[in-house]
């Protein structure tokens, strides 16, 4: 609790975040000897090394890693500044300072080193500028002369695990309390898993997940034509495994939709006396990023540039209920228990990068069940990052459900943090566009955790990802003695969405629209500035606070434009060049002249 309260503060994220995103995440980070003095040998990591000697002519699926991101890297850094989608900006703006929303991760792998190496390889998957480095199958001889290269860093295999399914048994209809005279909706057979995390209140209140990007990591989406997705707005799809925009099956293409489209109900279903997912009302990013049809060395990498694309694509929620930890098709090595350090696995590594960048990620915590000994945990990665909030299963009475995968990490961490239904949740089905199934697993309580984190940030805009883990976590069933069985315990979506997480808020509603008036012998630009009271203020602020940061000018900094009362509640910014662009935020004061954390907007 003690180092949760301590990362939610200003400056020690000004610390910390640019710490771990440039050093702790960076796999083949070493202070000696330099990548490029290393043998070729040295390079490739020994299972593989022994494995190609076994069989040099083979095909390897293999992370390749570069040692820099090429010439001009400042420049770099500015154009990719330059190239945010403003969705990514705010979002980041939320936990980093502006001098600090891009560094070295956020440019991308450097061409001439694919160039280079392409004609070597098999084929090229992904390039990640997160890792700087490729994801490919090249044979054992071509990856030997890949290696003997300088601007090379390491080779190593591809890992990834298929999620385990729960026994049928578990899937089995429950006693269901039904209140749904209560509330705005008609929930039908959904109510029991949306009401044990206290959904239904901010339905009521007019919550619905909107302007709230989610990204869903699944499996494929197979059934969107189901009468529960007929209100859905999906901003994009794209499918990692197979490189295209279909995320549904396709004949002679490898994966199967089913899951995914199992979760997508659980969290964004609307069929009022069927189903009423938590965040109905959001938008939607569906990555396919699992192949179902073996469990291969071929899922890792495909996570990790699901996430790269869900961050710069401006989500601020991912909801992945896939994971990787063991049981391989071909006998690969995997990972281990002791590996769930929050910071081995590729997938965690990619995930701490995007969590520094203010993504909130939910991941099912796994369907393991209890550690064995000398066994200490049964968790998946990425659910073992310090900073992905992971997802264990309950039944409908609020009890553990035995499949649900436990901690702590292997260095100590509690895990997992939250708990929500995973035993029997009613969701969309995967082959009728009218019907709908009983569903068990870890992969369903992760998006009803994700959803109703959707329904918080739409109530606190100016909230972080680690904020919203904060108010989850310290409002759940069990806040005041976590365990490794149930984390913090069950979530309760409406005290967490209204924790004093702060003693005054931004206002609300803050949005810039631009203007021109033509005078005839020169034009004039605005920028039109409005807001809304935050009613969570009541009366305690006397005024706001409105700066401006010039987008065009290099080494530009925020400037005060205008201190306002209480009762102003919009401002023209006047005398602009058609060419200028501005980022604008603002501030709630108090009577003692402290300001709150700030809201942003921009065109």
């Amino acid at each position: 609790m003690r180092r949760l309260k301590q990362a939610l503060k200003k400056s020690s994220l000004r610390l910390i975040l640019p710490a771990l995103s440039l050093f702790l995440f960076l796999p083949g980070a070493s202070i000696s000897p330099s990548p490029s003095r290393l043998a070729q040998s040295e390079k490739i990591s020994p299972p593989l090394l022994q494995k190609i000697a076994q069989a040099e002519n083979n095909l390897f699926s293999v992370w390749i890693y570069f040692t820099d991101k090429g010439p001009d890297l400042e420049q770099k850094i500015i154009e990719a500044r330059a190239r945010l989608r403003p969705e990514t900006l705010l979002r980041r703006l939320r936990l980093l300072d502006f001098e600090k929303i891009t560094d070295e991760l956020d440019v991308p792998v450097w061409e001439n080193y694919i160039l280079k190496v392409r004609p070597f390889l098999s084929r090229l998957r992904h390039a990640s500028r997160w890792l700087n480095a490729i994801s490919a199958e090249a044979s054992g001889s071509n990856l030997r002369k890949i290696a003997s290269w300088p601007f090379i860093s390491r080779i190593e295999e591809i890992k990834s695990f298929r999620f385990k399914i729960p026994p049928a048994g578990e899937e089995i209809k429950q006693n269901r309390v039904d209140k749904r005279e209560a509330h705005l909706f008609d929930y039908g057979p959904s109510y029991t898993q949306v009401a044990q995390i206290n959904v239904p209140p901010l339905h009521d209140l007019g919550l619905s997940g909107q302007g709230i990007i989610i990204a869903m990591l699944d499996s494929g989406f197979n059934n969107l034509a189901h009468q529960a997705f007929s209100h859905l707005q999906i901003m994009a799809t794209w499918d990692f495994v197979n490189n295209d925009p279909n995320v549904a099956n396709e004949p002679g293409q490898m994966g199967e939709g089913d899951h995914g489209t199992n979760t997508l109900g659980v969290i964004a279903g609307f069929y009022p006396g069927k189903l009423i997912g938590p965040a109905y009302n959001a938008t939607f990013l569906l990555a396919k990023t699992e192949n179902t049809d073996w469990e291969r060395h071929i899922e890792e990498d495909h996570w990790v540039a699901g996430l790269e694309w869900a961050e710069a694509s401006g989500a601020r929620i991912v909801s992945s209920s896939l994971g990787y930890l063991n049981r391989f098709t071909h006998g690969e090595k995997d990972y281990t228990w002791e590996n769930m350090d929050g910071e081995t696995a590729i997938v965690t590594r990619g995930a701490n990068i995007a969590a520094s960048k203010g993504l909130l990620i939910i991941n099912s915590a796994g369907n393991e069940g209890l550690a064995r000994p000398p066994v200490q945990n049964t968790l998946i990665a990425p659910a073992d990052s310090y900073w992905v909030l992971a997802a264990g299963a309950v039944d409908s009475s609020g009890q553990r459900v035995s499949f649900s995968s436990v901690g702590p990490t292997a260095d100590g961490r509690i895990k997992p943090d939250v708990m929500a239904m995973g035993r029997s949740v009613y969701t969309a089905s995967d082959s009728q566009i009218d019907g709908y199934v009983y569903v068990s697993g870890t992969s369903f309580s992760c998006p009803l955790v994700a959803g109703a984190a959707a329904l918080i940030l739409e109530a606190n805009p100016d909230w972080s990802n680690l904020e919203v883990m904060q108010a989850l976590k310290l409002t759940a069933s069990q806040a005041s003695h976590p365990d490794n069985l149930m984390g913090w315990g069950i979530i309760d979506a409406f005290k967490a969405a209204s924790f004093p997480l702060r003693k005054i808020y931004p206002p609300t509603h803050f949005a810039v629209k631009r203007i021109e008036n033509n005078f005839g012998f020169f034009k004039e630009y605005i920028d039109c500035l409005s807001w809304r009271h935050n009613d969570r203020n009541q009366r305690k602020i006397v005024g706001y606070r409105l700066y401006a940061l010039n987008l065009k000018e290099k080494g530009s900094q925020f400037v005060l434009l205008a201190e306002l009362g209480p009762d102003t509640f919009k401002f023209d910014h006047r005398g602009l060049l058609r060419d200028e662009e501005f980022l604008y935020k603002i501030t709630s004061v108090d009577e003692q002249g402290n300001e709150s954390h700030p809201e942003y907007t921009r065109r």
